[in-house]
């Protein structure tokens, strides 16, 4: 069976605090998706990547004590699907408050997991900033975030979207992983072989000391990118990018 995969992005105005919803067309299905924070000066820094259901992803980003306003770009991978081959669902978990909350949310039985995001929930505070949207085994997406200088604790949400045939078809999937230099504004990318449909990616920035914090995890191509930056505080990390491919 031929899997139609399409790519879906809308851009937000600048702003201190940007966000941008991205809808897709009907009898598309989200899969997967992602989020650049098209940040310059201070910086502007990540905050949700996730699906609104099956047919919307929303992504939104923040300044954090010094003004830097910033545009932020979603991106929406989805299956086109009239005939209703496949059952898509989007399984979330939300964690408790903390300063550095953590959370897993985990795809049922028989599902194969396309793609996830996360959604820090920072309320009226300083904030609290994304640090990791990963694949953290084959049916369960993990989320993390942190406050940054000043604590603020918050509840994270994890999202995780899973794939199952209605008809019988089967589906394989591959994730790939690629980790970049240690940096101040890290980087890392990592393409799929030949003959995968990438479905989504995450990014995990394995941040120490006064924190490094995600900037952007979206698809590239046939690629996914990962990127992060320190913020006030010198505080360099490696950030591992993962792409996860269907066929």
């Amino acid at each position: 069976m031929t899997l139609n995969v399409q790519l879906f992005t809308a851009t937000s105005g600048s702003a201190p605090h940007p966000s941008v919803q991205v809808t897709v067309p009907q009898h598309f299905k989200i899969i997967g998706g992602g989020a650049i924070d098209n940040w310059s000066g201070q910086g502007n820094l990540l905050t949700a990547s996730y699906p609104k259901g099956i047919n919307s992803w929303f992504a939104a980003g923040k300044d954090h004590e010094l003004p830097s306003p910033a545009t932020i770009t979603a991106f929406a991978i989805a299956i086109y699907d009239p005939n209703n081959e496949w059952d898509v669902i989007i399984k979330s978990e939300v964690s408790n408050p903390a300063q550095h909350p953590s959370v897993i949310a985990v795809l049922p039985t028989h599902y194969t997991m396309t793609g996830g995001g996360a959604f820090v929930d920072y309320g009226a505070g300083p904030g609290n900033l994304l640090t990791a949207s990963f694949p953290n085994s084959d049916t369960s997406w993990e989320a993390r975030s942190k406050d940054h200088d000043i604590a603020d604790p918050a509840q994270i949400t994890a999202y995780a979207i899973g794939m199952r045939s209605n008809t019988g078809a089967s589906l394989q999937r591959i994730v790939k992983s690629a980790t970049g230099a240690v940096a101040a504004h890290p980087t890392a990318q990592v393409a799929l072989p030949a003959g995968w449909i990438l479905s989504g990616g995450g990014a995990f920035d394995n941040w120490e000391g006064a924190g490094n914090l995600l900037t952007a995890s979206y698809p590239l191509g046939m690629s996914w990118h990962a990127a992060g930056k320190d913020h006030k505080d010198p505080s360099p990390a490696a950030i591992t990018a993962y792409a996860i491919g269907i066929r």
